[in-house]
């Protein structure tokens, strides 16, 4: 057993010793500062238009929903992050509750939306730059959606990229005292922001041009991924990450939740959002009164909020927003990657990567492991370096993670039920399906496009898990598993290349592409099949943890199908309409949970916890006798 040396109430097991060099620096108030940083970073500088590109004036509802939605998804974390306050408890979650394999393909989607993060922030920075200065030549347009060019936009967001690397390379406490003298600044613009659009406000843009909700009612709930609303609440999962350096943790983590992962972004976003709308200058964008589809290709694309100033008669102000737009994502983005560094090592601890991975510097960072995110990160610049493109894929990416916050709680309930729990959720199971439910409608409501690209690099897990986590575990050998891994990843390759949706630059599919059906069907049996071999190469013990798994996949693929039924791309006609498919989603997110919860086992993992906590309480009980 290790006891934190500087938080003596909280006891590691023998698993996780590498977290017993982690420094606690971070304070209540610098965990609220990195929410706050991580969440007034990109979006909202261009979610506004966005947002209003997809759903109209009806855009105010996708935010009031999306913290609605957040609110329910973040209650099972509240439980969790308090009773196992861990570095990457996000990511270790599901090892402790389903074992390796869910812990892994968690950890592999989380790690990989992490190390787009900082790319992403990276484009919004220089998509405003660029805008405003065209002879720099950093951005051009495809199929109508700006991105950045080659080589001046690309190398310039690499160098960007590199930046964010040095600064987290010497430490958690610049990280935390970067964040907290930042976030002033970023609650502070913003604010001024939305107070000047409103002396420019012109209230029938809320009604005229198609009325409040010209795209119908579903584009409100599509909106929410795809118009940046899930990205910009995604602090939630951020402050959980950081509880193994927080000096307090299961005080400081709900508190940091409540204000800097909801309430602060709501009340700022919204004001943002409202503004915006009010000061929309069709004539100035260049797009037709009531197109508000077409407000992505227009005028304002680049540089919104700074375009909608100065049709407000405020451009004085623009160049100060001008400056927080390269300053906002940049400090973002920074705290992107010392998050995306954090979730490698946590999926090292879970014996999913290397232990190189676990490598610390004197500053007590994961050095090895933010070289890598860096390095990776890079190849999230092509092909499709723009914002617009990228946040829906992010965003989902950061969701399918949350899809495992109920059945954690409803697990750890039955397997651990002796840990101390600071803060315990009432009404766990309604909660918990809640979050449950919400996070598979999320992930649905991405659309066909983001859920293609997005779910086929997070299959992509698999071989990495025949090749290297299942000979890790003992499950089976090299042999077989450099068998079944490079038979996987010949065939995931060859779906990908023929799917004629995958890494295309816009949204229009490639000429010659499979069928949309038969893409997912073919899709379905790779994934099923993988699976199945996986669980019949393996020992007893392997079986026993690839079966607690098997709910994800089913689940995942159950949202593609329901994408598929009401995608329009390319002029396609639903099949089916929103309300039926989104029942159908409902349905088996109600299933996915059940079966989810009661597959969770008894793993070695939290055993070892339980001991060691055991051994704590007996040894503080002698030490106050």
């Amino acid at each position: 057993m290790t006891i934190h040396p500087e938080t003596k109430s909280i006891a590691l097991g023998k698993f996780e010793q590498s977290d017993g060099h982690m420094q606690r620096k971070i304070g209540l108030w610098q965990l609220i500062a990195i929410a706050v940083t991580v969440q007034i970073g990109a979006s909202w500088l261009l979610a506004p238009l966005a947002t209003a590109g997809l759903a109209g004036p009806a855009a105010i509802l996708t935010w009031v929903i999306g913290g609605v939605l957040f609110t329910v998804m973040a209650a099972p974390w509240l439980e969790t992050s308090t009773a196992l306050p861990r570095t990457g408890i996000s990511v270790r979650g599901p090892q402790f509750t389903h074992g390796s394999l869910l812990g892994w393909m968690n950890g592999w989607g989380y790690m990989i939306a992490c190390i787009t993060l900082p790319p992403i922030e990276a484009l919004a920075a220089l998509t405003y730059v660029g805008g405003q200065f065209p002879k720099l030549g950093l951005l051009h347009s495809v199929e109508g959606v700006t991105m950045l060019t080659w080589p001046n936009g690309i190398l310039a967001a690499a160098a960007l990229i590199v930046v964010f690397f040095m600064l987290n390379i010497y430490g958690v406490k610049i990280l935390a005292k970067t964040s907290a003298w930042v976030s002033l600044w970023k609650i502070l613009i913003p604010i001024v922001v939305a107070v000047l659009l409103f002396f420019s406000f012109n209230s029938e843009n809320f009604t005229q041009y198609g009325g409040f909700a010209p795209m119908g009612a579903s584009s409100i709930f599509h909106a929410m991924t795809t118009g940046g609303v899930i990205f910009a609440f995604n602090a939630i999962r951020v402050i959980a990450d950081f509880g193994g350096e927080s000096v307090n943790p299961r005080k400081h983590l709900p508190i940091a939740i409540v204000i800097g992962g909801l309430i602060i972004p709501l009340v700022i976003y919204l004001a943002l959002q409202i503004g915006f709308l009010g000061v929309i200058d069709w004539g100035d964008m260049g797009v037709a009164p009531g197109n508000w589809e077409g407000l992505n290709a227009g005028a304002w694309a680049a540089s919104p909020l700074v375009n909608a100033l100065a049709v407000a008669g405020f451009a004085w102000f623009g160049v100060i927003l001008l400056i927080d737009a390269a300053a906002a994502p940049a400090v973002t983005g920074l705290t992107f990657m010392g998050i995306a560094g954090r979730t490698t090592y946590a999926n090292s601890v879970n014996g999913a990567l290397p232990r190189i991975f676990q490598r610390l510097n004197k500053y007590g960072v994961p050095w090895f492991s933010l070289v890598m995110c860096t390095v990776v990160s890079m190849f999230f610049l092509f092909p499709a370096p723009s914002w617009y493109q990228m946040v829906g894929l992010v965003s989902t990416a950061l969701v399918i993670s949350y899809l495992m916050g109920g059945p954690i709680l409803m697990v750890l309930r039955r397997t651990a039920p002796e840990i101390t729990r600071p803060i315990r959720l009432p009404a766990a199971w309604l909660f918990c399906a809640a979050a449950h439910v919400a996070s598979m409608l999320v992930v649905y409501y991405a659309g066909w496009w983001t859920l293609v690209n997005l779910l086929t690099i997070f299959f992509f897990g698999l071989p990495i898990a025949a090749f290297y986590l299942g000979p890790r575990m003992g499950w089976f050998t090299k042999t077989i598993g450099g068998v079944i891994g490079t038979a996987s990843l010949v065939a995931w390759i060859a779906l990908a290349s023929a799917s004629g949706w995958v890494l295309t630059a816009g949204t229009t599919k490639r000429p010659g592409g499979l069928q949309d059906w038969t893409y997912i069907i073919l899709f379905t049996v790779v994934v099923a099949v993988t699976w199945t071999v996986l669980h019949i190469a393996s020992n007893k013990d392997g079986r026993r943890q690839i079966a607690a798994a098997a709910w994800l996949p089913a689940s995942l693929i159950l949202t593609l199908i329901a994408a598929y039924l009401t995608d329009t791309t390319n002029g396609k006609e639903k099949l089916l309409n929103d309300g039926w498919t989104a029942a159908i989603v409902i349905l088996g997110g109600i299933l996915s949970f059940i079966w989810a919860s009661r597959s969770g086992i008894s793993t070695a993992e939290i055993r070892d916890v339980v001991e060691s906590e055991a051994e704590l309480r007996e040894a503080e009980a002698h030490l106050t006798k």
